[in-house]
């Protein structure tokens, strides 16, 4: 109803490249499509920056370290707050909560994708959004003791469209993808490993990042250097996940897993390892399959699984399909967001 959406919502946004950006950008779009207008204040430079600058106006400023230059960012958040008056301030990480107006009005949120060090960032937060129970239990241990909402991601929208886009690989190759920046924590130097240890496989990396001379490397150490593509960052990374035969999340630390909700809508069967976010939305053997470990050996083994046994696959992708629909839908998050800042305005004058 049009009477529960907000009018307008402030964003701080300090974030760089990734699928934390991704969602923050799809979640903007779906806000606009509800008729929201919105004005966001970001780092300079993002590749993302025209898809927000669509919906709204855009100020750009990078982190101010020194207390001087912070107050005037400062000052500028704090007109935005007395001229427009929005419904909602959101700060995306803690940095960006730093500059969360003092004033009460708007509801002051803050969004964490990540487990926090402190909390010392957060005291002129109305409530804290974590996007999965692990960034709550963290808050918590920290001595938060104020409201806390757990609001997860959605992928992506858009229909992949896997005709779009060709590997560059062995034909008749079992394909896996993978998806992030080239960290180390991602763990893709495992994945390499594990894909020259299986027969009949090849691996697509949608990404790039600082690993990229050194992932490149290994793989023709291997011996596989044929069989293995790397895309660099691309407009649609989910018509490549689409295209393959099995999507990895290979992290060692890995808060959510948005591949694993992109891997669902596409109708791809994902294996991951047993980071915390993964974990949490894979049930194994039915929604996807998770390793007991973090090791190249146990990836292998599961990726052998999946070519061997098309009964298990067949039903990864019909319950993964399902839980998506249920628990990790756009309207459903969106509307989640909006039920939030209604409850920390106190109504909309």
């Amino acid at each position: 109803m049009a009477h529960d959406i907000p009018r307008r919502i402030l964003h701080i946004h300090f974030g760089k490249e990734g699928g934390a950006e991704r969602f923050f950008v799809s979640l903007c779009q779906s806000m606009a499509e509800a008729g929201v207008e919105q004005r966001f204040l970001i780092r300079p430079g993002r590749s993302w920056a025209n898809q927000v600058r669509a919906l709204g106006n855009v100020k750009e400023a990078n982190y101010p370290r020194l207390a001087p230059v912070r107050a005037l960012l400062q000052r500028w958040v704090d007109r935005q707050v007395s001229d427009w008056q929005p419904d909602a301030v959101v700060a995306w990480m803690p940095k960006a909560a730093t500059l969360l107006p003092k004033a009460e009005g708007p509801a002051r949120l803050v969004r964490l994708g990540d487990y926090p060090r402190h909390i010392k960032h957060f005291q002129r937060a109305d409530c804290m959004i974590g996007n999965t129970p692990g960034v709550q239990a963290r808050l918590q241990e920290l001595g938060w003791d104020r409201p806390i909402e757990i609001i997860s991601n959605f992928p992506r929208e858009g229909e992949a469209n896997p005709d779009a886009v060709s590997f560059d690989l062995p034909e008749g190759c079992f394909v896996l993808s993978a998806a992030g920046r080239f960290v180390e924590l991602k763990g893709f130097a495992t994945l390499i490993r594990a894909m020259a240890q299986v027969e009949g496989t090849a691996l697509c990396l949608v990404g790039d990042g600082e690993q990229r001379a050194e992932l490149e490397a290994l793989a023709k150490d291997l011996n596989v250097a044929d069989r293995l593509q790397i895309t660099g960052w691309v407009n649609r990374p989910l018509d490549w996940v689409a295209k393959s035969n099995a999507v990895c999340v290979t992290s060692s630390h890995e808060v959510l897993g948005n591949v694993v909700l992109e891997a669902w809508l596409c109708g791809v069967p994902v294996i991951s390892t047993p980071a915390p976010g993964p974990k949490w939305l894979i049930e194994d053997g039915e929604t996807g399959l998770l390793l007991p470990d973090f090791s190249c050996d146990a990836l292998a083994v599961g990726i052998k699984r999946l070519m061997e046994d098309q009964e298990l696959t067949a039903r990864l992708i019909a319950n993964g399909t399902k839980k998506l629909e249920k628990h990790f839908s756009k309207k459903g998050i969106t509307d989640s967001y909006f039920r939030l800042i209604r409850a920390h305005r106190g109504g909309y004058s």
